[in-house]
């Protein structure tokens, strides 16, 4: 199995902020100089040897496998779209975006990613060229695709165009001339959503953690389309002040925050961020949730 690498973690304003001044992006952050957008799906690890192919996620479970005809081994690495709303939406459910190619016909790791990238489309050709007439439809052709990068100029437009409208997740920065061990050669920005919900209650923390007996999470919800969501990401003094008085909080409200948005009401990774005196009940509304990520309704005829 091939582990994810470490991603530098950035807020967008915080890059935009370094990205002004080059000196202080290589102090903080590194030298980047391309940028991919960042999917909704699972990291996909796609091994391709003796005439089988294997999908596997980041903790090594195999997600899809088949035969498939090649040409040469090949390890590719990308982002796998299923069971997500937002890759349904987008019409990517099934498909395999491919960012990195570690193996064809050699070790890859030790070269550029800029090389590695041109061994992307030999794999993928490679892969379409020898299956068209398969009976795997994942692999006839059309599902294996190349994840397109821009260069780190075109962030701004990417950002607003993609991330703001489009709800994909965030960007992924990268240094096109590190090798696969590089430390520091990946950065991620991911969009942070903000909603307000109702206090519902609280979750007990892990019994099994050194916050047994207290408070682990906040459960929210919405007025107008009811949702049980918990979020965690308390600190030590705000478990305390829930533990000891939790009826005080109930029907309050409190903001949230996560990165992106589910049908259900519930932000995508919820936390927990503050409640919000100045806000009433009647403000925790479904139309928080954007229109393109809201449930669709479905009227049946008579």
């Amino acid at each position: 199995m091939i582990d994810r690498p470490k991603f530098k973690e950035m807020t967008y304003d915080e890059f935009r902020y370094y990205d002004k001044n080059y000196t202080h992006t290589v102090e903080k952050y590194g030298y980047f100089d391309s940028v991919e957008m960042k999917m909704d799906g699972i990291w996909g690890c796609m091994v391709v040897k003796d005439g089988e192919y294997k999908m596997y996620s980041r903790t090594g479970k195999v997600k899809k496998e088949g035969t498939i005809k090649h040409t040469e081994d090949m390890i590719l690495l990308g982002e796998y779209i299923k069971g997500s709303h937002w890759g349904h939406r987008m019409g990517f459910d099934g498909k395999f975006f491919v960012f990195d190619c570690l193996e064809y016909k050699k070790n890859l790791k030790i070269y550029s990613l800029t090389t590695r990238r041109k061994y992307i489309i030999k794999a993928i050709n490679d892969i379409d060229i020898n299956n068209i007439d398969s009976d795997d439809e994942f692999i006839k052709g059309g599902d294996i695709l190349r994840l397109p990068h821009y260069p780190l100029g075109d962030s701004w437009h990417l950002w607003y165009q993609n991330v703001k409208r489009k709800g994909w997740e965030g960007m992924v920065l990268k240094n096109s001339k590190a090798k696969w061990d590089d430390i520091g050669a990946w950065a991620r920005i991911k969009n942070t959503t903000e909603i307000e919900y109702m206090c519902i209650g609280f979750e007990p923390a892990d019994p099994e953690s050194k916050y047994a007996g207290q408070v682990g999470a906040v459960r929210g919800s919405l007025i107008d389309h009811p949702c049980d969501v918990k979020c965690g990401g308390l600190n030590e003094e705000q478990r305390k002040l829930f533990t000891a008085d939790p009826t005080r909080w109930i029907g309050q409200v409190f903001k949230a925050t996560g990165h992106g948005w589910f049908p259900s009401g519930s932000v995508r990774h919820p936390k927990f961020a503050k409640f919000r005196s100045d806000k009433s009940m009647s403000e925790c509304t479904y139309d928080q949730i954007p229109e393109m990520h809201r449930e669709v309704e479905i009227i049946e005829d008579k």
